[in-house]
């Protein structure tokens, strides 16, 4: 049987490798149409479609102070979009490319950042 979860084993943002908290569960999708159904009057379906952008939420960095890691994420949180991949354990690729989302907070307990991006497109390479 082939894996089909668990740690992700590389990953790339704006040319700069990270390492990755191990265990760690990250949410992503791919981008396209969200669709919404609601029923009409007479008993049949009305769908709407809503364009989505592709994601990656809350991927756990480990941050190196000394590499200035967060330093680094919050220089790249300016709207524009970066070059993004990443290896899940089974060797499948994602890519695309994604500017950084939301708050960036780094915490000193367990010396990571949650980052997460949103872009145009995500796809398996």
């Amino acid at each position: 049987m082939k894996l089909r979860s668990g740690d992700i084993t590389q990953f790339n943002y704006a040319g700069r490798e990270f390492d990755i908290k191990t265990g760690s569960n990250v949410t992503y999708r791919l981008s396209g149409i969200t669709i919404e159904n609601e029923p009409t009057g007479n008993g049949g379906r009305h769908a709407t479609g809503t364009v989505k952008l592709a994601g990656v939420d809350a991927m756990p960095i480990s941050i190196d102070p000394e590499k200035k890691d967060y330093e680094f994420f919050q220089g790249k949180a300016d709207g524009e979009d970066y070059p993004v991949n990443f290896t899940m354990i089974n060797g499948i690729t994602y890519s695309g490319s994604m500017a950084i989302e939301g708050d960036l907070d780094a915490n000193t307990g367990d010396g990571q950042a949650e980052v997460s991006f949103m872009g145009p497109e995500l796809e398996q390479i």
